[in-house]
């Protein structure tokens, strides 16, 4: 009789372990019924849908693009590591201006993050997606704390040329052109520093930048808007060989160090630890990544 006790707890502990890897089951199958259930799409006519985010939120896309809209049309989601380290960048209360918004991912998402409070600034140079974007924002009662700028974001005032392929919305560019085996499209369309866009604002708390080459032009032209926000934080799309010679991608890097920034990398594993310049393009290679550069 000593010994039932002990015979019990041989098997109660493994059955105890049985149910646990059950209810972890029953809680990753309830997310992916949710997942579906918000990823219900409408179509809507002229190669436009009105699909749902992981979230919740709603989205206007363009279902001739093959790269961005068919995740969200099928998952809700776009670059979960990206948006991983941004979720724990924004907080309640900031400013965030996304700058390169495509058909809004990170403005929706960051709008739930600032809240009421905070304030998020949407850029986005494609027209049409633009358009779209203005929806998105209105659909999802954001119109309160989100400002949608139809403008490229650059070093200067001008008007440029914009190309862009319907099936890749994500690669549009000023000047570029597009993957061989799709039409390219070209626009002319206002282009203007965040100087000037943005003069009215004391500062920013998080700018994330994906402007398919034109990030130094961006980011030049933010000198002043940079200065005076201390504590701010940049995610900034980034890949050596997109560098101009001059200054070209080493001396590029050193300049964020010499404001004061301090250099890391988004991967898909997570956040790197801090990173020299030499040490991040030698981690890259001429592999597209995503700078994270915090100071304060």
């Amino acid at each position: 009789m000593s010994d039932t006790p002990g015979s019990l707890l041989s098997i109660l502990q493994p059955l105890g372990k049985h149910i646990a890897a059950l209810q972890a089951q029953v809680a990753v199958l309830t997310q992916e019924v949710q997942s579906l259930k918000n990823g219900q799409t409408i179509y809507l006519g002229d190669h436009e849908a009105l699909t749902r985010l992981y979230t919740g939120h709603r989205v206007y896309v363009d279902t001739r693009d093959v790269g961005i809209c068919s995740h969200l049309m099928l998952e809700g989601r776009w670059e979960p590591w990206i948006e991983a380290v941004l979720r724990e960048t924004v907080k309640p209360g900031m400013r965030f201006a996304d700058v390169g918004a495509n058909f809004g991912y990170y403005t929706l998402l960051g709008s739930h993050w600032v809240g009421p409070q905070g304030r998020v600034f949407s850029f986005e140079a494609n027209p049409d997606i633009c358009r779209k974007l203005r929806k998105s924002v209105s659909i999802n009662g954001f119109d309160d704390r989100a400002t949608v700028f139809d403008v490229a974001v650059y070093s200067r005032e001008a008007e440029l040329e914009f190309a862009f392929v319907h099936e890749y919305s994500g690669g549009g560019a000023i000047g570029a052109g597009g993957p061989g085996q799709w039409e390219t499209h070209r626009v002319r369309v206002r282009a203007a520093p965040l100087d000037l866009l943005l003069a009215d604002q004391s500062s920013v708390d998080v700018l994330k930048i994906d402007v398919e080459g034109a990030e130094p032009e961006a980011i030049q032209g933010a000198a002043a808007l940079l200065a005076r926000s201390p504590q701010v934080t940049l995610v900034v799309e980034f890949m050596a060989g997109g560098i101009a010679a001059s200054p070209g991608p080493l001396a590029y890097l050193q300049d964020f160090a010499r404001q004061g920034f301090s250099l890391a990398l988004i991967e898909p594993a997570g956040l790197t630890g801090r990173l020299s310049p030499e040490a991040c393009l030698a981690q890259l290679g001429n592999r597209l990544g995503y700078l994270y550069l915090s100071r304060g």
